[in-house]
């Protein structure tokens, strides 16, 4: 466990960040004015309706895309101005894209978190095996070591793949939808996990979701993304309590209860 101090250490800043694609004459703006910043051992949960701009959200933090203007600093210095590799050692990523090469063993997959640091020739060093064996420990997937990894279920999918982010050995994993095509306890299962990190490893967990109940349950701090463009952060309990829940997700016939921390029907249940 890394110290008080170090808890509150920033390793990211998005700095009047402006998000979107730039190609063609007319720059697609998906967000505007991002200000806002991430600490060591933080948990940290990105919201918002389909199409508000999420994913671009976490894809321009992870550098595949460029911003329409303004910054993300690492740890103060632009991330343009870093390498792939450099980038590869501050941030791992747990995205949605698909594997699948039939080969591939669940070692195999979690054995790549480590090619930022290797070789040339691509050898796993005895320190690389010692981080693999207790990433795969710490997700609880040791067992899968030798299961191709097409013939996981969803749920040891995706555990794997957080195993591969731990063995990258990043302050920061960045996970894009990680509960997708999970079933309930095994979506619980994951948020459990991610918490565990940022707890027992001080890791700084930074991932979109649309389960915002969960959201809501494990997360510190949220980022809310709405579709025209607005942006706010801040802490479960004050996203309550001033109402930017309700003003981004009620919709007709649907409201977010404070009390309960749940999604309800407005309407009365039709009588038999």
């Amino acid at each position: 466990m890394a110290s008080k101090a170090l808890m509150n250490e920033t390793l990211l800043q998005l700095k009047e960040l402006e998000t979107g694609y730039s190609g063609g004459k007319n720059p697609v703006v998906i967000s505007r004015r991002i200000e806002t910043s991430l600490a060591l051992g933080q948990f940290v949960a990105i919201l918002g309706p389909n199409g508000a701009g999420k994913s671009t959200l976490m894809k321009t933090i992870l550098g595949h895309l460029g911003p329409l203007s303004g910054e993300v600093l690492w740890n103060g210095r632009p991330l343009h101005q870093m390498s792939v590799k450099q980038v590869a050692r501050c941030m791992s990523a747990v995205l949605t894209d698909k594997i699948d090469d039939r080969y591939l063993t669940a070692m195999d997959v979690v054995s790549t978190g480590r090619y930022p640091y290797g070789s040339l020739t691509g050898r796993l060093t005895q320190e690389d095996r010692q981080i693999i064996s207790s990433s795969m420990k710490s997700t609880g997937v040791t067992q899968l070591s030798e299961r191709r990894f097409f013939s996981l279920s969803d749920g040891e999918k995706q555990k794997t793949m957080i195993a591969r982010a731990l063995a990258q050995n990043t302050p920061l994993i960045c996970l894009d939808e990680p509960t997708a095509f999970i079933d309930s306890p095994g979506k619980v299962a994951i948020m459990q996990l991610l918490k565990g990190l940022v707890a027992d490893k001080t890791k700084t967990v930074l991932l979109t979701t649309h389960d915002s109940e969960l959201a809501l349950q494990f997360a510190d701090e949220l980022w809310l993304v709405g579709k025209n463009h607005t942006f706010e952060a801040g802490t479960p309990k004050s996203l309550i309590e001033n109402g930017h829940i309700n003003q981004l997700f009620d919709q007709e016939g649907v409201i977010f209860n404070p009390t309960t921390l749940r999604f309800e029907s407005k309407h009365d249940k039709l009588k038999l």
